[in-house]
């Protein structure tokens, strides 16, 4: 199944695009761009928006979400995380970084996440 980079990646080859004329669009750096496209970061909710009407496509499309009539939401809602003093003085660091350096943030952990799954 692809993933959404995967599906970026399709869209600008299919109009014969550069990494970097999508990158200049969109106001991001190339960094982010081929960050999204090799499955190591997500968009944020903006970038995602921006993606999608720059390629004219849905969010749908994108996050591959087909919605069925007749699937209700799961009523088995996880418990809610406890957040210890140390990860919320973490995630204020976080919280004071660019959009851009949270998002490579985000990448690496997401990397290390993956790179630990395959111990």
């Amino acid at each position: 199944m692809k993933q959404i980079g995967d599906r970026l990646r399709d869209l600008r080859e299919s109009r014969n695009l550069k990494q970097t004329d999508v990158a200049n669009a969109l106001c991001i750096s190339n960094k982010i761009l081929s960050s999204y496209e090799r499955n190591i970061s997500v968009p944020t909710i903006d970038n995602l928006k921006n993606l999608c009407k720059y390629y004219n496509v849905s969010a749908d499309y994108l996050l591959q979400i087909e919605l069925s009539k007749e699937k209700l939401p799961s009523e088995d809602v996880p418990a809610p995380m406890v957040i210890t003093a140390e990860q919320k003085k973490i995630l204020s660091y976080y919280e004071r970084l660019s959009a851009e350096n949270q998002e490579a943030v985000r990448g690496l952990m997401i990397l290390y996440y993956k790179e630990q799954l395959r111990k």
